[in-house]
């Protein structure tokens, strides 16, 4: 038995400690009862069978206030904006709710993705930019309890009012604290406008994993201040007509032995503008320069790994 904080855990099977001796985190084989703001919630203890994350239990601060708790069944959470179900949910060191997961299975040979993704339900939202239903894999919070991300479940998309337009989205999104859209994921390839024209932004490298980093970000007064796009970008001098290209880089996909182009990462500064396409770093003078952008043909579409004649993409 071990006492953290008041409680008197039974069945502690594993566990991890700071330095200090402090119970960092556990796994459990007994039924326990955690009390929190938002209710009794029982941490894992069950065989978690081939669904489920055979991971800890709980973990806590160096404080002894639980950081984390994986549940033992998805249990309704009361949140700042309805109640969800949730089989993991994080906590600030104050006890507020931090991030509640819907699910957290384990994919694997046994259990994929198309089976985890078949119990994920849709759930309605409504925000200033737009209401929605979609699935979701998780939600982050501030501690005054509004919302800090979304993150969509994989290949869902939804459209909300950004301050760029109306576009569709994937992976989330991420919100300041004052509710204005901080950072998002373009389902697709969109020409927006910037301070150096139109550029179509994509980010062919976005992983569907979280949602509080996205690659197009705007400030505060919803102005756009980065994005991502690839191809090449002809860079003029607005007097003597020189000319530099910086292009998207090439490396080795991450799923297949198939070279991909790295996303040029593109950040704007009063009067100036940075592009960033892995290799090198560079600055331009938006008074001195014009730009221009010749856009990478497969952006947002799948590589082509057959017959050229079947493919749709192929005419």
């Amino acid at each position: 038995m071990v006492e953290t904080n008041n409680y008197n855990f039974k069945g502690i099977t594993s566990f991890f400690a700071y330095d200090n001796g402090e119970l960092e985190e556990c796994r459990l084989n007994a039924y326990n009862i955690i009390h929190t703001k938002y209710g009794k919630l029982v941490p894992q203890y069950m065989n978690p069978g081939i669904r489920r994350k055979d991971s800890r239990a709980l973990a806590f601060y160096r404080s002894g206030q639980v950081k984390s708790i994986s549940l033992d069944e998805q249990t309704e959470i009361l949140t700042p904006i309805g109640t969800f179900p949730a089989e993991l949910v994080t906590f600030y060191e104050d006890g507020s709710i931090n991030s509640l997961f819907p699910l957290n299975g384990q994919l694997s040979f046994s259990w994929s993705e198309e089976e985890e993704g078949n119990l994920a339900q849709k759930y309605n939202f409504s925000f200033p930019f737009g209401s929605f239903a979609a699935k979701i894999s998780g939600l982050r919070f501030y501690e005054n309890g509004d919302v800090r991300s979304l993150i969509l479940w994989p290949e869902e998309i939804i459209e909300i009012d950004s301050p760029v337009g109306r576009i569709p989205i994937r992976i989330g999104f991420k919100l300041f604290d004052n509710g204005m859209i901080e950072s998002l994921e373009p389902a697709a390839p969109i020409t927006v406008a910037t301070p150096i024209g139109p550029v179509k932004a994509y980010d062919t490298s976005a992983l569907a994993m979280d949602a509080d980093v996205n690659s197009m970000k705007f400030d505060r007064k919803g102005n756009l201040i980065s994005l991502v796009t690839s191809g090449d970008i002809i860079i003029v001098h607005k007097l003597t007509g020189d000319k530099k290209i910086i292009s998207s880089e090439l490396k080795l996909g991450l799923m297949d032995d198939d070279f991909v182009k790295i996303p040029i990462s593109i950040n704007f500064f009063q009067n100036t503008v940075r592009f960033d396409n892995g290799k090198s770093v560079t600055l331009w003078n938006t008074m001195d320069y014009t730009f221009r952008f010749e856009y990478d043909v497969m952006m947002g579409k799948t590589p082509c790994h057959g017959e050229c004649s079947m493919c749709s993409e192929c005419s």
